[in-house]
């Protein structure tokens, strides 16, 4: 389950986004256009609080899901810019929520209550800040291959132009099931076609000094042969002991 939404403030170093009905950023006139946006995963907001990256305002913040409580400054003031929530939303006519629907009470709460612009699969007409992410022009402008939220998030910073994307807490092939498999090749994909268009990524090391099991592989193929192959026999022999996820 969701944890409750510990009440907040704005923070101030928010950019002050909006979204257009295209899905589209708007950036206030009144203030500088941000080059550089980070996005982050599981337990990636403690990296994120290290680097300083929620007191700096020369980054954007991409959240998603149940991050209300960590997507926080130095003073746990809310600290995001744009809000991903990439799960249907199947409410019955009396408000609860059963069968397949991902989100509990504190889902349905923070859908409704978001202060910042929040992308969504379909209408949700409760918040006026939701959009629904423009699918159609992203397939038709892109590859349509997206097994996870993260893969959104890297194609709407490579369409609003940033110039620097930064991912913590990404280190997928340390987690489910579905994380290791579809989801690490899909956030794999669409970071190396940022670099390739000219984007510069950053994975920072954990909050404990370790690298993000991302974009890099411990040991080289073929140069160190042997010990790169017991390393991935290792990470084979346990993979069927990790977790399923939705």
């Amino acid at each position: 389950m969701s944890p409750p939404i510990h009440p907040y403030t704005l923070s101030p170093h928010q950019a002050g986004l909006t979204l257009d009905d295209r899905g589209r950023f708007v950036w206030p006139s009144d203030r500088p256009r941000r080059t550089k946006v980070a996005i982050f995963g599981a337990c990636g907001h403690r990296a994120m609080c290290r680097d300083g990256i929620f007191d700096d305002p020369s980054w954007i913040i991409f959240a998603l899901n149940n991050f209300w409580n960590v997507a926080r400054d130095a003073e746990r003031r809310l600290r995001a810019d744009v809000w991903f929530e990439f799960h249907q939303i199947r409410p019955d006519r009396d408000g609860v929520w059963r069968g397949r629907a991902i989100q509990d009470c504190h889902d349905l709460e923070w859908l409704r209550t978001c202060p910042v612009p929040i992308y969504v699969v379909e209408p949700f007409p409760e918040n006026p800040r939701a959009v629904v992410w423009p699918f159609d022009h992203y397939f038709a402008r892109y590859r349509r291959y997206v097994a996870c939220s993260f893969a959104a998030q890297l194609m709407t910073a490579l369409e609003e132009g940033f110039a620097e994307v930064a991912v913590y807490g990404l280190s997928l092939l340390n987690g489910t099931q579905r994380e290791t498999t579809v989801e690490a090749s899909n956030v794999a994909y669409w970071l190396g076609y940022l670099e390739g268009h000219g984007v510069t990524v950053h994975v920072p090391e954990d909050e404990h000094g370790t690298p993000q099991l991302l974009l890099m592989h411990p040991y080289v193929y073929g140069a160190e042969y042997w010990v790169e192959r017991d390393w991935v026999e290792r990470y084979l022999a346990h993979w069927t002991e990790r977790p399923r996820a939705i």
